[in-house]
């Protein structure tokens, strides 16, 4: 039992150690490129593999969660959510960013969000469990599935012309419905207090990290305010995901 615990010791400080890194990097290219957007994405390759690597050691955390689990089944939803960020971060952090496959990078900034999709589908079920056996399928989760329906319907009929606008205002059905849900479950009375907290703080973060990809979505020409904007907020998405990371992962774990 204490070997494990001084393992999660040890990848959590690895995870500091890496974030202060890509942090300081992040910080570091921005005063060096500005909102260059050449300059940034070709000094950016170290902050990429530095990122999913924390994800990637958050994944294994997971892992460790084992016997202090709060319960077996919430363990496998835990690994399955952790999974699914970790192929999502693989597709945003890695794929996408790859030289060789730079004419594909739209359709892996796409199929990284449908696997946040899911897991976020993942967490608002995992989140309004009621007991150890409690099968029910949350209401809240026909939300973004009728988003889903609408906004594409809507593309359909040329209502809008680009396929990432029914996929993003999806992800944002999802991502509202799971804050929602994350900061009832203190009350639901399911999860110890501290790990609710932890589940509540978890997923505020989350909402603040993807607020953040939001306006560094924003573009317009090099060095203008728009631009700068949206290079500062992208530099902070890490900054809340990384503790959302650990929150999240965190809160599977049972304290005395």
């Amino acid at each position: 039992m204490k070997s494990s615990k001084n393992y999660v010791i040890g990848l959590l400080t690895l995870v500091v150690i890496l974030s202060v890194a890509f942090f300081t990097r992040d910080w570091y290219v921005f005063y060096k490129c500005g909102a260059v957007e050449t300059c940034l994405a070709e000094s950016s390759y170290f902050q990429h593999y530095a990122k999913f690597a924390v994800t990637t050691i958050m994944t294994i955390v997971a892992f460790f969660v084992g016997k202090k689990c709060i319960c077996p089944r919430d363990r496998k939803l835990l690994l399955l959510a952790s999974v699914l960020a970790l192929c999502a971060d693989f597709c945003l952090k890695i794929l996408h960013n790859a030289v060789k496959l730079f004419d594909h990078s739209s359709d892996y900034t796409l199929l990284g969000i449908c696997f946040f999709m899911v897991f976020q589908a993942v967490l608002i079920y995992r989140h309004t469990r009621k007991s150890d056996t409690d099968n029910s399928v949350p209401w809240i989760i026909c939300v973004p599935f009728a988003v889903m329906f609408l906004t594409n319907a809507l593309h359909l009929f040329d209502v809008f012309e680009s396929a990432m606008i029914p996929i993003v205002a999806t992800y944002g059905a999802f991502l509202i419905c799971s804050v929602i849900v994350a900061v009832k479950a203190p009350k639901v009375g399911y999860f110890p207090a501290s790990n609710a907290k932890l589940i509540k703080r978890g997923m505020i973060l989350f909402f603040c990290c993807d607020a953040c990809v939001g306006i560094s979505l924003a573009t317009g020409p090099d060095h203008s305010t728009q631009e700068i904007v949206a290079t500062i907020a992208n530099n902070f998405v890490w900054y809340f995901y990384v503790p959302a990371l650990i929150c999240l992962v965190m809160s599977g774990l049972r304290r005395k």
